[in-house]
């Protein structure tokens, strides 16, 4: 293994920089700790291995202090096993029979030139791993480890293959541009790169990688009259108990029924997940706890946390929401929104989740706001009927709560959460 940065004697160069990168990717998948919070022996000149530390504090401490120059073989840290045992355990707590695609059998190392933010990645998708459950979910879990690791193209130390698609799913987000305009941008993209290059050729496939992730919807029936909605108990009936209307569409002159299109559908986005993933971010997950970390302003309204319904929930549950300020307040809100100009009329409801926990300033920020459905047409008087899946939610994680992975302090804990 290549190992010039240990001699280079600026510590904020680009090659020490690298080298601390590939350190401890090196470190983090040969370590034996398979559930966070995971800690291995610190290099620096001050600790010479003899003190195990976060992987936040090792890099903290490989720039503050340098990496001991006499650790040339990195038998701390998995170097000198030369056999990979035949059930391999990742970092995921997973044992699997496949070889991670960065093991060189001719070194018996595994490989650090892979891009930079592998590491990222691989959290990334390692977050997700409670979605995939069975055989066939959990190849798609093997696969999407792959993905996290797999260089765009060969030699690229920048972007992996899953890296490359969220960082140009986010572009479109944050810009706003069309479905369509992406779809042609990866088909550029994919000419313009490297012949060998693993960029997806379409926004189909890369949907089904991030649906894979957990990004997805699920698609509910609605009663024409919007009496209930083909959920739970009412999953796998023709027609609707109330009005007795069909579930299927029929034409209006024929009294044709055509079966599998359903008359009216719900769009729901699973909320769980998405909450969960705001916690893999390490300054996000700071800024959701800023309302019990910042100066409070005795008499002075400046955020909901100087409420007295916040407050309240904080005194009545105080074992359960009260007890860990990064339990969620969440506020719900809904109004109609016309979708076609001119004279044909067609308005849909999205509901939104807001997040009351970050500061001021970032909790109105697009990026903040959950879009957790979407109801075709007007709901009438009864939206309470198209909100049962996303109340179900909301209650367990209000009663049960949801185990979840803190980045910032490297820990777990069960996430809960209250509407205001």
């Amino acid at each position: 293994m290549d190992k010039f940065w240990m001699s280079v004697g600026d510590r904020c160069s680009n090659a020490y920089r690298d080298g601390v990168k590939a350190f401890l990717h090196f470190a983090v998948r040969n370590c034996k700790e398979t559930s966070p919070p995971i800690s291995v022996s610190c290099p620096c000149v001050r600790c010479v291995n003899h003190i195990s530390l976060s992987v936040d504090d090792v890099e903290h401490h490989l720039y503050r202090f340098g990496i001991d120059k006499n650790y040339t073989t990195w038998i701390k840290h998995g170097e000198a096993d030369t056999n990979i045992p035949t059930n391999y355990v990742n970092n995921t707590g997973f044992a699997c029979t496949c070889i991670p695609t960065n093991y060189d059998n001719n070194t018996g190392f595994f490989d650090t030139n892979i891009p930079i933010d592998a590491c990222e990645t691989v959290e990334m998708v390692n977050a997700t791993k409670d979605n995939f459950k069975g055989d066939k979910k959990y190849q798609q879990f093997l696969q999407l480890l792959v993905d996290a690791e797999k260089p765009l193209y060969k030699g690229c130390l920048d972007f992996t293959k899953l890296s490359a698609l969220v960082q140009l799913l986010n572009l479109k987000s944050k810009h706003g541009v069309s479905h369509k305009f992406v779809d042609e941008l990866l088909k550029l993209l994919k000419k313009m790169l490297p012949a060998d290059n693993e960029m997806v050729n379409n926004m189909y496939q890369g949907k089904r990688m991030m649906k894979a992730m957990g990004s997805g919807y699920e698609k509910i029936h609605v009663c024409i009259n919007d009496c209930i909605i083909y959920y739970r108990d009412y999953k796998d009936l023709e027609a609707c108990p109330v009005c007795n209307k069909s579930r299927w569409k029929v034409d209006e002159k024929t009294n044709k029924t055509y079966i599998n299109t359903p008359a009216k559908v719900l769009w729901y986005f699973p909320i769980i997940q998405r909450f969960k993933r705001l916690f893999q971010s390490k300054t996000t997950t700071e800024n959701l706890t800023w309302h019990a970390t910042s100066t409070n302003k005795p008499g002075v309204l400046r955020h909901p946390s100087d409420s007295p319904a916040w407050k309240f929930i904080d005194d009545r549950y105080s074992d359960t929401i009260g007890s860990n300020p990064r339990n969620l307040r969440l506020g719900i809100c809904t109004d109609g929104v016309d979708v076609h100009r001119g004279n044909r009329n067609h308005s849909v409801w999205p509901v939104l989740a807001v997040i009351y926990n970050l500061p001021p300033w970032m909790c109105m920020k697009r990026k903040f706001i959950m879009f957790s459905l979407l109801i075709s047409g007007v709901p009438g008087n009864n939206i309470d009927v198209f909100l049962q899946p996303l109340i179900d939610d909301l209650a367990s994680l209000f009663e049960v709560g949801e185990p979840t992975y803190d980045a910032y302090k490297q820990e777990m804990f069960t996430l809960r959460a209250v509407v205001l």
